[in-house]
Order: C-alpha cells, then structure tokens, then sequence
C-alpha cells in the first residue's frame, strides 16, 4: 500500500475543517486537488474515510482509527522536515495581527518557533481586521491573523482559531445583577464598542442587525483595554473576545452577562495570504505553525 505525506494532511485537514473547500483553504490547495487526494488514499486503502452528511464529511470509525496515527506521523515529518533545514531557516518574517491576536493569541507561538530557529526574526504589525488585510495586500506582510474572514479573491482565507465574543458589564451595572437577560434589555442599555470595521464591531453589527441603527453606542475605542477600563466605571456594557477578558473575568472585576441565544457571538478567527505570492520557507513554516495551533 502506498500514500503520501500530502495525502495524510489532506485526510487530517478535511477532519479539521469538515469539508473539502475549507480544507483546500488551509492548505493552500484548489478543491479539485483536495478532492483527488482523498479518492486516491481511501481507493489504497480500499475504504471510505468519511461519511458525507450533506456538504459535510464526517468521520466514520474507521477514519477515527486510522486519525491519530496519521497525526502522529505527520509530526514526526514537520519535526525531520526541521532537522533537514536546520540553520538554514533565517531572515525575517513580517506577519500582520489584529490587536486581539497580537495580544493574546500569538505571542507564545511567536517564542516557541525563534527558540526552535533562532536565525529567524519574526516582526508583528498590529491593526485591525481590515488594515492588515490591506497591507498584506499592498506586499508589506507575509501573512495575517485576523478576526473576520476575507471574500477577496486575491486572499487565500483559512478559519483558524475558535473564539467567542463575550457580553460583559461591571459587578454593578443592572444587567449583571439580572437572572435572566433578554434581547429588549441589551438593546435598550448604552454600550461601549470597537471601532466600526473591527472584526468584534463586524460581529456585533451582524449579531443585532435588526436594532444596530436604535441602540446608543456611549464610547467607541480602537484598543481593547479602554474599553474594559469604561466598562469597569459603567459608561455601559462591552463586547470582547473571551481570550481579552479571561482575566478580569477570572477576578471578577467584570463579570459575564448571561446573554440569551441570539446573542450569542461565536465566530473563527483567520489566517490569510496572498493566492500569487509563495511563502519563504521561513514564513511557511510558521504559517504550518499556526494552523497546528489548538
């Protein structure tokens, strides 16, 4: 029986992200491509790896087996992949972050790839969601960490990261002292935002598009932590990411509002690259870096 190392990636990544279009995505790789390389691994094994549930391809027990040896062996690939470049991997890498990312979600990633390549330079650019995607679209970035997905056609956009946003108020505002909040009260209390553009603004806006125009925004800031510091002095509620309050919550000087369905604010953050522009082998290696990132 023969397989390739691409074909195994295709396998893990079709597990990761549920299809073969979000796969292709990550991978850097055309639908077709992700589509064949399945055929041929499952016609080797003379078995289907998945069920196919609509446009969904889930695991069947027999994928389920085979999965974690399959992961197991691609590590052991990246690890002798390293070994073969060594230090060889040099230069600089100039990624582009949105300030949630570059703050919270990044950092220990960044530490781990220059102890493992110390002749590498990685240098982090932080703007919003749409000012990193322009300026990796002007050539002055690698590649980018955002918070919303990218429809360009000449931005290859792979999901990422899950997150979520979380409504949250100081222990004395009223709606942190409710049992029970509805939509009528989160609509009706001033709110202290991100600036409009932002990946949590985009989130909010999509989220309450049917009260956006009628609900009092008190204060908007381009950076996260005046907007907790506003929160905290109840000028009116927030909405951040979970990752930028897990401290304060965790201490309870602000507390999480119990919000209920409709409000609920799950989303992916992104990882993006220009379709016509190969990676240095450096910048590739971190960009496969991030999305083994759990």
């Amino acid at each position: 029986m023969q397989f390739t190392l691409k074909q195994l990636r295709v396998f893990k990544a079709i597990d990761e992200f549920g299809s073969t279009t979000a796969a292709g995505q990550a991978l850097a790789l055309s639908q077709s491509a992700v589509s064949s390389s399945l055929q041929q691994l499952e016609e080797n094994i003379g078995q289907q790896l998945f069920d196919r549930i609509g446009r969904q391809l889930i695991l069947n027990r027999f994928g389920q087996s085979l999965l974690p040896n399959a992961c197991r062996l691609l590590d052991q690939a990246a690890e002798l992949e390293q070994q073969f470049l060594g230090n060889a991997v040099g230069g600089v890498i100039d990624i582009g972050a949105s300030f949630t990312i570059a703050n919270h979600v990044i950092v220990d990633a960044m530490v781990d790839f220059q102890k493992q390549h110390p002749n590498v330079e990685i240098r982090i650019t932080s703007d919003n969601s749409p000012g990193i995607t322009e300026r990796l679209a002007s050539g002055d970035l690698d590649f980018g960490l955002i918070e919303s997905p990218v429809t360009d056609p000449a931005i290859l956009c792979a999901p990422w990261l899950e997150d979520e946003l979380v409504i949250f108020s100081s222990p004395d505002h009223p709606l942190g002292k409710k049992d029970q909040v509805l939509m009528s009260d989160l609509v009706t209390t001033p709110w202290v935002l991100r600036e409009r553009g932002s990946g949590a603004r985009n989130m909010f806006n999509e989220t309450f598009a049917a009260h956006v125009n009628t609900i009092d925004i008190a204060m908007e800031f381009r950076h996260n932590e005046p907007i907790k510091r506003a929160v905290a002095r109840n000028v009116g509620i927030g909405c951040l990411s979970r990752r930028v309050l897990e401290r304060e919550l965790a201490d309870a000087t602000l507390i999480e509002i119990d919000t209920p369905p409709p409000a609920r604010m799950a989303r992916r953050f992104h990882l993006i690259r220009r379709h016509t522009t190969s990676l240095p082998p450096g910048a590739l290696m971190f960009w496969q870096q991030c999305l083994a990132m759990q």
